[in-house]
């Protein structure tokens, strides 16, 4: 943060305290912050968690709509098939719970989690990563600092990118490539938050770039959310991915990593420790280590990963050594892994959120634009039972989220509490607005309200071969039945929900989840404010929209979370979302699988991946 314009946090290159000089620095990477799965990729993304954002856009770049890594069969059929053997070759086997529309994270319609993982995470490193601690250090920046004025970044010396065997240096014009691209509003861009604040741009040599904050914006450009003025307080998120600019000179933004993460010759780009060679919709990726990295030199020759959607068939597949790690999406049926000869189980609390999303604007049902039907809705859920149902074998103590801009520590002021089951209340609600409903809540009720000639029935949409929201749904919907709300419950592939359904707005209610690159609440932006990127809902507050466009720009970190705070204190009372809980990071290996550390953010993961070892 920084304080009346004295830079307070300003970082140079060092080795962290837990490691020796000139060790690979590392440790813990969160250069999707910025994207928050949506990811951390431009200070303010989020990761969509067991599900990707991902949709098919026109393509108005034939040459990079067809760019595509060389098929994973060409991979895979060379992987060993026994433990024993992978060890031998220094080859690991993942299980990926979902595949993608695309790798272009910072693209809304790609910003998905399970792009991340495999796709980003190892291949694309930015200015500051996150350590499994939660902590920020330096990564591709030797430095960076941030006052009144403006933010310079200085890339390391050693930094360079692979380009298809080729060996180019990352430069500050890589930097201001990628911000070109964020603010660009031809771009579908996942977040655009703190780079609109950014007004120019003053480069010193091939290394450092001095960004400077707007003074002023154009008439309507802040409303519309392509220009903010000021510093951008959570500067440590921003640039959390930097794009190779020489090698996707003459791309398309919004197509050019459908099937890679390449060069506009097709060619793998990175400047991660690995880099990805193989790739077929469907089947899995396959990374192989970047020889130019500028970190310690990876302890695996390859990482494949397989694609295996459904959790019970992951369990299966580690029990009986097809894969060596799974980083699955919280189920009961995990239990089966714990303790179990042979396995590393880890679950840590993760950022992240677990919600539904209640589409304000549903052209299908108008009474969700009602704040009285939301409140009852949110009534009529018993948050508790679910999760002990959920989470009771695998996490105990899981408490429901109350707070919908902070998940985790004290700032997570309980503002949705309000709402917690409380059925008769629900009840006394409907009364007042509707008719034909039950008198009491009622097992198997099939009484339903009528409410000024509309149904109360809403459909009711999430993502197939999850078993949680299986058992989500099965619940809530019977919970809400019994007070006379009728939910149509649908499941489809992650790629359809994430890809089509949730951009296009086509839906009534929706969950899936939020995963978070940091704990900055900057995150949700786009989330929130009237036409945002990851804004599927459609919830639109003024009020709510300047108290989170001050929050980004106060340096001041006591007046900035009251901002935030009371934000999150107004949507609470508006029901737009329902906050259910934070899933547990889940991360099982085999124990002859060293370096695998769990993170909380969405890096995932394969946030050391260059650790990991046989």
């Amino acid at each position: 943060m920084i304080r009346d314009g004295t830079p307070v946090w300003a970082w140079e290159l060092a080795a962290p305290p837990w490691q020796a000089p000139g060790a690979n620095l590392t440790e813990g990477k969160s250069m999707h912050r910025s994207v928050w799965i949506l990811a951390g990729v431009g200070a303010a993304v989020m990761l969509l968690a067991a599900s990707a954002t991902a949709t098919t856009k026109v393509v108005s770049n034939a040459r990079s709509a067809t760019l595509a890594a060389a098929p994973f069969a060409q991979s895979w059929a060379n992987v060993p098939r026994t433990v024993a053997a992978r060890k031998a070759k220094s080859v690991l086997v993942f299980g990926a719970e979902q595949d993608v529309a695309g790798f272009n994270v910072l693209d809304a319609n790609e910003s998905a989690l399970w792009a991340t993982i495999p796709g980003i995470t190892p291949t694309m490193h930015g200015a500051f990563i996150i350590d499994n601690n939660g902590a920020y250090h330096l990564d591709a920046a030797s430095a960076v600092s941030a006052s009144k004025t403006g933010l310079t970044i200085t890339i390391r010396p050693n930094a360079y990118w692979y380009w298809g065997g080729k060996k180019l240096p990352v430069t500050n014009q890589d930097l201001v490539y990628t911000w070109k691209q964020l603010v660009d509003q031809k771009n579908a861009v996942a977040s655009n938050t703190g780079y609109i604040n950014i007004g120019g741009y003053k480069l010193k040599g091939t290394k450092t770039v001095t960004f400077t904050w707007n003074k002023s914006c154009p008439a309507g450009s802040e409303a519309a959310g392509t220009c903010a003025t000021g510093p951008f307080a959570d500067y440590r998120d921003l640039f959390g991915l930097i794009l190779p600019s020489k090698a996707l000179a003459g791309l398309d933004f919004n197509t050019f990593w459908a099937n890679c993460v390449c060069g506009s010759d097709g060619k793998p780009v990175s400047d991660g420790p690995f880099y990805l060679s193989n790739y077929t919709k469907g089947q899995g990726e396959t990374l192989k280590p970047n020889p130019y990295w500028y970190g310690a030199k990876p302890g695996l020759k390859e990482i494949d990963f397989r694609i295996i959607t459904d959790t019970n068939s992951e369990i299966q597949a580690m029990r009986g050594g097809e894969v060596d790690a799974i980083y699955p999406s919280p189920q009961v049926a995990l239990s089966e892994l714990k303790g179990q000869s042979g396995l590393v189980y880890s679950s840590i609390t993760a950022l992240g959120q677990e919600h539904w999303d209640i589409n304000v604007g549903a052209p299908g049902n108008p009474l969700l634009r009602q704040v009285w039907m939301r409140q009852a809705i949110a009534m009529g859920m018993n948050r508790v039972s679910l999760i002990q149902a959920l989470y009771g074998q695998i996490a105990p103590g899981l408490k429901p989220l109350n707070n919908v801009e902070f998940e985790v520590g004290k700032d997570a002021i309980p503002q949705f509490a309000k709402w917690s089951f409380a059925p008769k209340k629900a009840l006394a609600v409907l009364k007042a607005h509707c008719t034909g409903g039950p008198s009491v809540p009622t097992r198997n009720n099939t009484s339903y309200w009528t409410c000024g000639g509309q149904k109360a029935s809403f459909n009711f949409n999430t993502t197939a071969g999850n078993q949680r929201r299986q058992t989500s749904a099965a619940i809530f919907a019977q919970q809400l039945g019994a007070i006379g709300i009728q939910l149509n419950v649908s499941f489809e592939p992650a790629n359809v929900f994430f890809g089509t359904r949730l951009p296009a707005h086509n839906f009534d209610i929706g969950e899936y989840a939020w995963s978070q690159g940091s704990p900055d609440p900057s995150g949700f932006d786009s989330v929130y404010t009237c036409g945002g990127g990851q804004n599927y809902k459609q919830y639109c507050n003024k009020q709510v929209d300047a108290l989170i466009h001050a929050g980004d720009g106060n340096l001041n970190p006591t007046t900035r979370t009251a901002q935030y705070e009371k934000a999150a204190s107004i949507m609470a009372n508006e029901v737009a979302i329902i906050p259910l809980y934070s899933p547990p990071n889940i991360l099982v290996h085999k124990t002859g699988v060293k370096g695998m550390l769990n993170n909380p953010t969405s890096e995932g993961p394969t946030w050391n991946v260059e650790q990991w070892h046989w």
